[in-house]
């Protein structure tokens, strides 16, 4: 099925380490980084050579000086797939590759700014998620390796030594609900501590229509799809496959703690916000972060993207009229973030 008016697909969120897929959220790292990490074309409109093989439907492009062929000195890289931009480079480059101090985006929103080498993220820098999660300390081949601090938006930080993205060796945690742990750390837990469940894999998608059918048809239209999660389902409906994957978007939460959730399931505000972008469609991706307190009321709505100004301001009014079932911290009701990701398009299949 075809759709014009535009549609939103919740986004798959990643944690920054070994975190299961959600279905509004994505992060890091993101699927369009793997494109920029994938051989790419370069635009045979330009006459320095880059350092990316072929990929089909990939081109790059290269505005900045050459040496011996080569794109070379400071620059922008500019990556694009199906006519979009998908990775866009501000720096040093040497032979056709990022090198040297430089600024990465991504259109999932992701931000990386710092040292390059042969293309990927190595030595010091700051990265930034499309959520707001931000990360400052030491990269080795695109991966948080060395010592390092991040402080996530749904609640918590980490400060002390990383190994292939995950928490590793001496640091301090401070989780969502306060409590806070100092010592060493193996694979992203404090030693002694139980493992992380494995993440389990979704067990089918979920979408969303319209309540009412479209003028001149019967049939309500698909307005959301590619959720894991049921959209018109509260927290307790979930089954405990899907709460997993609730949980999987908060690193910092404790084993024994609840997020929040809103009551009747994410459907009205995806119903509501689709329904302002069907009226002037607009592709792009709207995250926004609900600081939710220990009622269950939401207190700010925090726009980190959006595709235009209107959608942000629909759904800043619809998020903080929502009612939550608030988060559970140590056996009691207690104040913390939620988010909604999704991605619009014009087109649904």
């Amino acid at each position: 099925m075809r759709n014009h008016s535009g549609a939103a697909t919740p986004l798959p969120h990643r944690q920054s380490m070994k975190e299961p897929d959600m279905p509004m959220l994505p992060r890091p790292i993101p699927i369009l980084m793997c494109a920029l990490m994938l051989p790419m074309a370069a635009s045979a409109a330009e006459t320095c050579k880059l350092g990316y093989p072929e990929v089909d439907k990939v081109t790059v492009r290269w505005q900045g000086p050459c040496q011996d062929g080569y794109a070379h000195g400071k620059g922008i890289i500019e990556a694009r797939k199906d006519g979009e931009v998908s990775m866009l480079y501000e720096g040093m480059v040497e032979r056709g590759m990022p090198n040297g101090k430089g600024y990465m985006t991504l259109k999932s929103g992701m931000e990386y700014s710092g040292e390059f080498q042969n293309g990927r993220v190595h030595g010091k820098a700051v990265s930034v998620s499309q959520l707001g999660d931000r990360y400052t300390g030491e990269w080795k081949n695109f991966k948080r390796s060395g010592k390092g601090s991040i402080v996530y938006t749904l609640g918590g930080r980490y400060d002390g030594e990383w190994k292939d993205n995950d928490f590793h060796g001496q640091g301090v945690a401070l989780y969502s609900s306060g409590r806070r742990v100092e010592g060493e750390f193996v694979a992203g837990r404090p030693v002694g501590a139980p493992p992380r469940p494995a993440p389990a894999a979704p067990s089918g998608k979920h979408s969303l229509k319209e309540e009412v059918p479209h003028v001149g048809s019967n049939i309500p239209r698909t307005i959301a799809d590619g959720s894991a999660i049921p959209f018109d389902a509260s927290y307790d409906a979930l089954t405990e496959e899907q709460r997993h994957l609730v949980r999987g978007w908060y690193r910092m939460l404790d084993d024994s703690d609840e997020p929040p959730y809103p009551l009747r399931g994410t459907g009205n505000i995806f119903r509501a916000i689709q329904k302002l972008n069907a009226k002037n469609p607009a592709e792009g991706v709207l995250s926004m972060v609900v600081m939710v307190d220990s009622e269950g009321n939401a207190e700010t709505a925090n726009i980190h993207l959006s595709p235009n100004p209107d959608i942000a301001k629909l759904a800043g009014f619809v998020a903080m009229k929502e009612k939550y079932k608030p988060a559970r911290c140590s056996g009691k009701p207690c104040s913390m973030a939620f988010p909604y990701t999704m991605s619009f398009r014009t087109n649904l299949n």
